[in-house]
């Protein structure tokens, strides 16, 4: 269910050379884009790389209504790449109809939350402001925390999201 490749992808021009994403933890795809956030590139990239080899198909693909996510290609990728059907949740229901929302990125944000206070009472806080890291510790630092928030997800805690937003009949 859960899905990682040893490739590592970046976008061209965004200051991060690639020898560092190079020196970036193995297993995982690393983006990144302009405004840090997804676009049609991410999405294409996702679908492609991480979510083709991991669906099983036919399978539904639920999407919220973002338009990378509503694409006619992203719709013609899922079909004919993927042969899964892409369902757009109901417009303004994401809050009840998302599961990830509450039942996967609540843990995941609190075991983030966790993996910063530790390093922050392991490093102390001693206000030495020459020690301070750069931006590419910075980086690789938050890389680390959200790996390891991320697997302490359980593939059970997924599951579950998804049992208790889908009614049994």
């Amino acid at each position: 269910m859960m899905a990682s490749m040893s490739d590592y992808k970046v976008s061209e021009n965004l200051g991060i050379p690639r020898r560092t994403i190079r020196s970036y933890p193995a297993g995982h795809v690393y983006t990144v884009q302009q405004k840090a956030w997804m676009d049609n590139n991410v999405w294409r990239l996702y679908l492609r790389t991480l979510l083709l080899p991991c669906v099983e198909a036919p399978s539904v693909i639920l999407v919220d209504n973002f338009e990378s996510h509503v694409s006619d290609e992203s719709y013609s990728i899922v079909e004919d790449e993927l042969s899964c059907l892409l369902v757009p949740l109901p417009p303004n229901a994401t809050s009840t109809c998302q599961p990830l929302d509450v039942g996967v990125m609540a843990p995941f944000k609190r075991f983030l939350r966790d993996e910063w206070l530790a390093e922050e009472i392991i490093d102390g806080e001693d206000g030495d402001e020459f020690d301070s890291p750069c931006a590419a510790q910075k980086r690789l630092a938050m890389i680390n925390r959200a790996i390891r928030a991320w697997e302490k997800v359980s593939e059970d805690v997924i599951r579950e999201s998804f049992a208790k937003a889908i009614p049994s009949a």
